[in-house]
């Protein structure tokens, strides 16, 4: 089993250094290994468990009452509350504004590094609870992401890995976005949001529709992989002002590529939509979408401030 020392163990579980000691004295909520220099040492189950006291005590629960609960007893009492309706939860509100962000991605980086995905579900739940959309798109989960695919080129995550990390990334955004769906309906123009067919990653076309709850600019997401007379056929129908994309690729499949694509598209279009394109793609075919007449966003960010005059 993997131990940590204290400052680790803060780290990984949210919980500040000093409380998971004030716990300790107060309330034996964890009961540390010693290593040979005395320093406390935390077991993964420890870090559980005080991760599962910090969602409890953020629920309203008395730290006085639930620390003596084992870990299996814990869950028992979250699951009963996660089944009440929202306001009978008492969750703890917190502002926005300063946040340490930084602190908050060593956290996830740390549980990453571990594979820890109850860790990493903790903190994704606390950052979708107290941080902005753009706050959790820009300073969290790009870089989340970056480092993702800097462990997998360095072979330290597999792609099966890669794929829970997204799954549980999509279900948090999914569950902000539906929470502030009705913000984002302030201005009258109308994004459509999707990738093309042969594209499945959809984390970043996520994270342009929390760009777009946060302006308030009113959007329709239709997921990934939606072939071009499908996409035609829905804009034909809700007239939006811009066909927002995201692709990491420009071959899309062993057939078509990312041109024939746009020109099905463009074809069957009887509307005036502006086709936007975000992803990853070479210097050579960012210059043919040019001259096609398509702005390409090389990053979120570039989205950000245009969606921020929109």
């Amino acid at each position: 089993m993997q131990y940590f020392n204290i400052q680790l163990a803060s780290q990984l579980s949210g919980v500040a250094s000093a409380t998971i000691r004030a716990w300790e004295k107060r309330y034996k909520a964890v009961i540390p290994e010693r290593g040979d220099n005395k320093h406390r040492l935390y077991s993964e189950t420890d870090i559980e468990k005080l991760a599962l006291l910090y969602k409890l005590t953020e629920l309203g629960q008395s730290i006085g009452k639930i620390a003596p609960l084992s870990f299996e007893e814990l869950k028992d009492v979250y699951l009963r509350l996660m089944h009440r309706p929202y306001e009978e939860r008492h969750a703890v509100v917190t502002s926005s504004e300063n946040i340490d962000t930084e602190k908050m991605l060593s956290g996830f980086f740390l549980a990453l590094s571990a594979y820890k995905l109850d860790i990493i579900s903790h903190e994704l739940e606390k950052a979708c609870k107290i941080l902005s959309p753009k706050d959790l798109c820009l300073k969290i989960l790009i870089p989340l992401f970056q480092e993702i695919g800097h462990k997998i080129l360095r072979q330290e995550l597999s792609i099966a890995q890669e794929h829970t990390l997204s799954a549980l990334v999509k279900f948090y955004i999914g569950q902000m976005i539906g929470k502030n769906y009705q913000k984002a309906l302030q201005k009258n123009k109308l994004i459509l949001i999707t990738t093309p067919e042969g594209e499945w990653h959809e984390v970043g076309i996520l994270a342009s529709a929390l760009l777009c709850v946060h302006y308030g600019v009113r959007f329709v997401y239709l997921g990934a992989n939606l072939p071009a007379e499908s996409l035609a056929e829905a804009a034909n129908a809700l007239k939006p002002h811009v066909i927002l994309m995201g692709t990491t690729r420009f071959e899309l499949t062993s057939q078509f590529d990312l041109n024939d694509y746009l020109s099905v598209i463009k074809n069957s279009l009887e509307v005036n939509a502006e086709i936007w394109l975000g992803g990853n793609l070479n210097a050579f075919h960012r210059t043919e979408l040019e001259k096609k007449k398509i702005h390409f966003f090389s990053s979120l960010e570039k989205l950000d401030q245009v969606l921020s005059e929109f």
